[in-house]
């Protein structure tokens, strides 16, 4: 080739299949919740006939593509074109017909046939979205480092799995990793998807400080209530044994002095559980108001988001003009070459574009 550039473009999309009854937030067995990773991070939620029905920015750049790009109620292979195309017009994947792009697809399910499935699927849209455009890119299976794939063995899960785990850690208010592992995929999902929902409309720059704040909040809050919470258990604990002898009293139950303890125990336990349900509803009314100073201050940075795209778009506009006109030729002319590009074996090392470790 002419110019051999490396344009390492990641998409990773993770693929869980659930259902979705209503307006519920749930990640059930049929649905498929996908992150693309091209330097600009996107999660979607597919449902199962492939239409996108939640998109969401995972770092600066995103929010810049997806600002006034609306992929709800998208065809999955749609969505990825119109991706790669918005990317392309932002200058985040290069206008050259020469120039060499790999992307990396990760595809994470429950049943390992509908995970494959979805990860062809993905592949192929990803190859056929370049192939139409005349460029040298094409989808490749995710690669893990070694340290990552170390870290998967000592907790004896996959690679995919332990990536999951650790998304829905990174979101949870109190999940551990050590718990997370334990967990399935479906609730995994389950935690991720609500954590999104909940902090979908606070912008990417302002989710660190976000969660900074949120975190204060429960370091003050979650010592409180575990503790109510352990006086609780304790006291039910006793309250379930003291039922239980009354129910098989023997010549020593003092069947007077246990019930006077019991009225004593559940008088006990219900200031407990007022407690804890006040110390609880602070807590929920504290993240509220946290999340709407965050909201709104998101909606003046995505005012920026919008210049900023422009920009970038008015940069590289020149250039894929350029590119576009000179593309049905450069298809047709090419189409056997990058068939072929994109069938052959990879010998490479995959490496990031400096927005996205590989992990």
């Amino acid at each position: 080739m002419k110019k051999f550039k490396l344009v390492l473009t990641f998409i990773a999309l993770f693929a869980v299949v659930g259902l979705i009854v209503g307006c519920s937030t749930t990640a059930q067995a049929e649905d498929s919740y996908v992150t693309l990773d091209i330097n600009p991070s996107v999660e979607l939620i597919v449902s199962p006939k492939d239409k996108v029905i939640y998109a969401n920015p995972l770092n600066e750049d995103a929010e810049v593509l997806l600002v006034d790009l609306d992929l709800i109620g998208m065809d999955l292979e749609e969505a990825i074109d119109l991706i790669i195309e918005t990317s392309i017009e932002l200058g985040y994947i290069e206008a050259d017909a020469e120039t060499e792009t790999y992307v990396s697809v990760q595809t994470i399910n429950s049943d390992e046939a509908i995970q494959e499935r979805v990860q062809q699927k993905v592949k192929e849209h990803v190859n056929k979205s370049f192939e139409n455009r005349g460029m040298f890119g094409k989808a490749k299976d995710k690669e893990f480092n070694q340290d990552f794939l170390n870290e998967a063995e000592t907790y004896g899960v996959n690679p995919g799995f332990l990536f999951l785990a650790k998304e829905a850690v990174a979101l949870s208010d109190d999940l551990l990793l050590e718990d997370a592992v334990l967990l399935t995929r479906a609730e995994l999902l389950d935690i991720v998807k609500q954590a999104r929902e909940a902090n979908k409309d606070v912008a990417m720059e302002l989710r660190a400080e976000f969660q900074a704040e949120r975190d204060l909040l429960f370091d003050e809050y979650h010592p409180q209530i575990e503790a109510l919470e352990a006086q609780i258990l304790t006291i039910e604990t006793r309250i379930a044994e003291i039922d239980a002898e009354l129910l098989a009293p023997t010549e020593e139950t003092d069947v007077e002095a246990l019930e006077a303890e019991k009225v004593t125990l559940n008088a006990d336990l219900e200031l407990l559980v007022a407690d804890l349900e006040v110390l609880e509803t602070e807590l929920h009314d504290a993240m509220v108001v946290i999340r709407d100073e965050f909201h709104a201050e998101s909606e003046a940075l995505r005012e920026m988001f919008k210049e900023a795209k422009q920009q970038r778009r008015n940069q590289y506009q020149e250039t894929v003009n350029e590119f576009e006109e000179d593309m049905q030729r450069r298809r047709d002319q090419m189409r056997d070459r990058i068939r072929d590009y994109q069938n052959e074996e990879d010998t490479t090392d995959e490496k990031t574009n400096g927005n996205t470790p590989n992990k």
